[in-house]
């Protein structure tokens, strides 16, 4: 089980919610072609753009969960594992996306449309894991999503430039990454992961 855990958790750290608007931004991908000197300039200053004095970096277990106390438990759990399972990506009040290892769904996010300034992730249980929370600027970009995990810990945060083209740092505002459609690059612009699910 704690392998399909960290599975689940690569995941969620390569992946942007599968969402069924179209969603446009003008990006020129420059990374490989500046210097690391612009590079770390770049990384810098999203940094200090998105890591600001009001970032809540942890609203506390007790608060976090009377939060999102409803949301604890997937009441639909059996249903919305059968949909997810079948390759539904949305109903009337919801947009789904699976986490699969092989043929198994081994964890699903949620993104309710009455909601859509946040994502549930839960696992294949229907236990909420990790709760992605977005700027007032989502969904026009760019905009920053920010990662909590069930103890309202902050984990990660992305900027989003476009819909191909996320910067990553973790919670201590180290830089992680940058996508761009396909490809992971690190900072010195270097393919370091790759993903299937970027379209």
């Amino acid at each position: 089980m704690k392998k399909i855990f960290i599975i689940f958790a690569l995941f969620i750290i390569q992946i942007s919610f599968v969402n069924a608007q179209t969603l446009s931004g003008e990006v020129t991908f420059d990374w490989i072609s500046k210097t690391q000197m612009e590079r770390d300039e770049n990384i810098n200053e999203i940094r200090d753009e998105i890591f600001t004095d009001d970032l809540v970096f942890d609203y506390g277990k007790k608060e976090f969960k009377a939060m999102y106390q409803d949301k604890i438990k997937d009441s639909s759990r059996i249903n919305n594992y059968n949909e997810i399972s079948q390759g539904k990506k949305e109903d009337k009040d919801k947009y789904y996306c699976g986490f699969f290892w092989k043929k198994y769904l081994v964890a699903y996010g949620i993104q309710y449309k009455n909601k859509p300034d946040e994502n549930l992730y839960y696992d294949a249980m229907g236990n909420l894991k990790w709760v992605d929370r977005y700027s007032p600027e989502y969904p026009n970009f760019p905009y920053t999503s920010y990662q909590y995990n069930i103890k309202g810990e902050l984990r990660a945060v992305y900027y989003f430039n476009s819909k191909y083209d996320q910067y990553i740092y973790d919670e201590n505002g180290k830089f992680k990454g940058r996508w761009y459609k396909d490809k992971m690059y690190d900072r010195k612009a270097k393919v370091i992961m790759t993903r299937s699910n970027w379209d």
